[in-house]
């Protein structure tokens, strides 16, 4: 069966190997890391933040997520009984990537600008809002908006991942030794871009804020992009076949998981890390989010048929929509109050007390409950669209 024709089935879903039965576990997984990121946006790194130990629990949102993109699409094309290039590479993978992905972002673009221009009286400035007014109009074609909102940045890497997957996949699903070597080329590409960084520009501090401007810039081109954190992606893809922790094929995330845990506990209470590795998202501390992954899928039900399961797997399969939206949300803020942490849209929380837990409270109530909305609307309307696609034909049949 053609992945592209299962309606029921989507990038952000899940479904067990050849059984069809839907995973919660992943659902909820995705539900708490969508809460984290919010949690991410709203709450200052000092003084709360560097205290709270947030590198081994709330900073592996991104991380987790992208070891589920991998998962995920692993899963997905795994149903393809044609495994060719050109068969991943299909007409219908590129038309539900546009209406999954593209599509909302088009959306997004256009109502944030009007927005942002409304609530800045149409100043033009407004939709200068990206990396301090270092927005250009080529951005938007990478997935960078004007009026831009934090965790826009994961925008790019989740487009890119649409050029990629295929080929990716198809470096997984062979043999087990070419499996391997799929596995290791994520982790030699991404620590490539690691190195040629540091061998170009050097360890920090900068000599100069040019040669920083100039590493910020190639920086920030290449974070934006699955490649500087592929290993995330091909650990989550390895898993697709199966998705056991104590599984054979799986007993090298218990040593790596070990030396990442010890990475992060050295990074987050010691202040180390290595010189040629950048940002907090890297080959050191993927292996950590991926083990949790394999036990949230161990240890949490395959189904729970409640209201609070059925609340939790709407969150699940909104993530994205509701990724776009804290964007918005936190862009409007940013622009408001000039900063987006310690707020919330009703004020902002200089003094950093207890009011800023009542704004994050806020703050996920908005833009979760926003953005399951705009999911179920999105969906019914292309629900709306198949089955008059589906049927159209069979009328005209009807009327001659």
């Amino acid at each position: 069966m053609d992945v592209e024709d299962q309606n029921l089935i989507k990038p952000d879903e899940i479904e067990t190997n050849n059984t069809h039965k839907h995973f919660f576990q992943v659902d909820f997984i995705k539900a708490v890391m969508i809460f984290l990121v919010i949690f991410d946006h709203t709450i200052p790194w000092d003084p709360i933040k560097n205290e709270l130990g947030v590198a081994l629990w709330e900073r592996i949102s991104i991380p987790i997520f992208l070891v589920i993109m991998g998962f995920n699409m692993g899963l997905s094309f795994s149903k393809l009984e044609d495994k060719r290039l050109r068969k991943l590479y299909s007409w219908r993978y590129f038309k539900r990537k546009f209406w999954r992905y593209i599509y909302p972002f088009i959306i997004l673009w256009l109502v944030s600008s009007l927005i942002g221009l409304v609530i800045n009286g149409f100043d033009l400035d407004a939709l200068n809002q990206y990396e301090s007014n270092y927005w250009h109009f080529y951005h938007l074609f990478i997935g960078i908006l004007p009026f831009w909102g934090p965790g826009n940045w994961f925008l790019p890497v989740i487009f890119w991942t649409i050029l990629i997957m295929p080929l990716l996949y198809k470096g997984f699903s062979g043999k087990l030794i070419w499996r391997i070597v799929t596995l290791l080329l994520c982790y030699a590409i991404e620590l490539s871009l690691q190195l040629a960084l540091f061998n170009i520009f050097g360890p920090p501090p900068f000599p100069t804020w040019e040669a920083y401007f100039e590493f910020r810039y190639w920086f920030n081109f290449v974070f934006t992009t699955p490649f500087f954190m592929l290993s995330a992606i091909g650990l989550g893809m390895w898993f697709s076949k199966r998705p056991n922790l104590f599984a054979k094929q799986n007993f090298f995330i218990w040593i790596l998981f070990l030396l990442s845990l010890y990475y992060l506990i050295q990074y987050q209470f010691f202040d180390f890390s290595y010189d040629f590795i950048r940002g907090d998202y890297n080959l050191f501390v993927f292996p950590y989010s991926a083990f949790l992954v394999l036990l949230g899928i161990k240890l949490l039900p395959n189904r729970w048929d409640n209201w609070f399961a059925r609340a939790i797997s709407k969150i699940g399969k909104s993530t994205y929509h509701i990724l776009l939206t804290q964007i918005l949300y936190f862009s409007v803020v940013y622009s408001v109050y000039g900063d987006h942490y310690g707020a919330s849209i009703l004020g902002i929380n200089w003094s950093y007390n207890l009011t800023i837990y009542l704004y994050l409270i806020i703050n996920w109530v908005i833009c979760v409950s926003c953005g399951v909305f705009w999911h179920y609307i999105d969906s019914k309307l292309r629900d709306y669209y198949l089955f008059h696609k589906r049927y159209q034909p069979r009328k005209e049949e009807e009327l001659v």
